[in-house]
């Protein structure tokens, strides 16, 4: 992709042809303090959040991120992200929007460290002209002008991609804006690049290593990019015996079925988000075949270092043909016989709808149960408390 009124021979690339902006007076200074806000966020436990900020301010943008994204299909798979409304990233995660999203789809087709925009400066259109039906509405709910961006790196499956949206109050991005975001990107590929090595490479997985093999239940542990980092000898038995769950050559969990390895990717990515904004909210993921039944609880790891985040998988085997200990259940949750049944049906992955067909009652009836146990035991969300009740019967 060019850049209006600039020409590109074809023997040229992207870096070399497009003009060099002057940058004089607080212009400069102010470029020069988001490079060095940049850089400083390798040594700082607030992940990329200094440069955001930086960066909202210098071009006015309203919202945006860094993005890894798996290829087909298309899928956040981590990321760092700024200006969204709160639970909307783990509702992105979880949904199709990524690979109908106009945005990203633009990004990831460009060259590597060469930022585009919708409107390329362009103020007799808006971006509501270019975007379709699913994406308009979203624009226009949050009053969105602009949206530029840049692919950082395409590397083993995995897009990295910048992106940033701008509200319509400042029109769009100016061509000046836009070439000094392509000064930017050579540095925002590197801080991305070196800040993944660091994933890599700080935790001491020897360390780790022996840790947690000190612990008799299955552990898993992913790190910030949602690859498994540690594996403990529990956790590789009970994989090696399973029909369903397996590791992937690329250090992934996945499962035989390819929609409960969708969800266990899903569940990761919520969890990552999770531990860059400090929260500990779990997620269990149930992985069902032939007969066996595995609940694999996420927790959220929160380091003193963002580059030691991660996720703490925990794995449940049960016998899929044995019933639940209901009094167990009444025991240690504070619950009725009614009560009890629903909460075993919770722990083989059900959900309320589900719950409801399977003993016939209104659904209403049903979401009256977990209402219940949430409340009785102190729970404000579901995700909690399936995973107590799995924990429980472990």
């Amino acid at each position: 992709m060019t850049y209006p009124d600039v020409p590109i021979s074809p023997n040229s690339t992207p870096e070399t042809s497009l003009p060099f902006p002057s940058l004089e007076g607080e212009t400069l200074l102010a470029y020069n303090t988001l490079v060095s806000t940049l850089y400083r966020c390798l040594h700082d436990n607030a992940g990329f959040q200094p440069f955001f900020d930086s960066f909202q301010q210098h071009f006015k943008a309203l919202q945006g991120g860094i993005l890894g994204l798996s290829t087909n299909p298309l899928r956040m798979v981590y990321g760092w992200t700024f200006g969204y409304p709160e639970g909307f990233e783990e509702w992105y995660i979880n949904s199709d929007l990524p690979e109908r999203d106009e945005a990203l789809t633009r990004y990831v087709q460009l060259p590597p460290r060469q930022f585009d925009s919708f409107l390329r400066g362009d103020t007799s259109r808006t971006i509501l002209d270019i975007l379709g039906p699913e994406s308009r509405a979203w624009a226009e709910q949050v009053g969105m002008g602009d949206s530029a961006g840049m692919l950082v790196t395409r590397k083993s499956g995995t897009n990295v991609v910048f992106m940033a949206n701008r509200h319509k109050e400042f029109g769009p991005y100016s061509a000046d804006e836009l070439l000094q975001m392509n000064l930017l990107a050579p540095h925002i590929e590197n801080a991305v690049a070196l800040h993944m090595k660091l994933y890599e490479t700080r935790s001491d997985n020897q360390s780790l290593a022996m840790a947690l093999n000190h612990v008799k239940k299955p552990i898993i542990v992913f790190n910030a990019l949602g690859n498994i980092a540690q594996v403990n000898d529990a956790a590789l038995t009970l994989l090696d015996k399973s029909k369903g769950l397996s590791i992937s050559g690329n250090q992934q969990l996945q499962s035989a079925d390819s929609r409960i390895t969708r969800k266990l990717q899903d569940a990761i990515t919520t969890c990552i988000v999770h531990s860059h904004k400090g929260l500990l909210s779990p997620q269990t993921v149930f992985a069902i075949s032939r007969g066996e039944r595995i609940a694999v609880c996420l927790t959220p790891l929160i380091a003193e270092s963002a580059e030691n985040n991660g996720v703490l998988a925990e794995l449940f085997g049960f016998d899929a043909s044995l019933d639940p200990d209901l009094p167990r259940l009444q025991r240690l949750f504070q619950c009725t016989p009614a009560e009890a049944a629903v909460a075993a049906d919770l722990t083989e992955g059900l959900s309320a709808t589900e719950i409801a067909d399977r003993k016939q009652i209104s659904i209403h009836t049903a979401r009256q149960h977990i209402k219940n146990l949430l409340a009785k035991n102190g729970y404000r969300k579901q995700t909690e408390l399936v995973s107590k009740l799995v924990r429980a019967l472990g």
